[in-house]
């Protein structure tokens, strides 16, 4: 303990002492508020698996609709520059899988 106050600065001396704080409050525990604690702490340790899960499904699921944006954007654009030099409908549809009516908007 000595130690723990002389050579550890104060900035450092204060979480260390807050976590030895919350092990003795574990270790004066029933054995069954220590039980509902592991409960808890299990409970909270899953909710928090299952909500970076989601997050990280979320983000793939904009990823893949970005892409499909990005892509319908780059044939819509392409369609308008075949258009422009003269192509006909059904060359711009093999070309960019747009349909007629997509084609005729542009």
């Amino acid at each position: 303990m000595h130690i723990m106050t002389t050579a550890l600065p104060f900035q450092t001396q204060q979480p260390i002492f807050g976590k030895v704080g919350g092990i003795a409050e574990l270790v004066h525990m029933s054995e069954e508020d220590r039980l509902k604690y592991n409960i808890s702490l299990d409970t909270y340790r899953t909710n928090l698996s299952v909500m970076k899960n989601e997050r990280a499904e979320g983000r793939q699921e904009g990823l893949i609709e970005g892409r499909k944006a990005g892509v319908a954007e780059a044939n819509r654009s392409f369609a308008t520059k075949l258009k422009l030099d003269g192509f006909s409908t059904e060359m711009i549809q093999k070309y960019t899988g747009l349909s007629a009516k997509e084609i005729e908007r542009l």
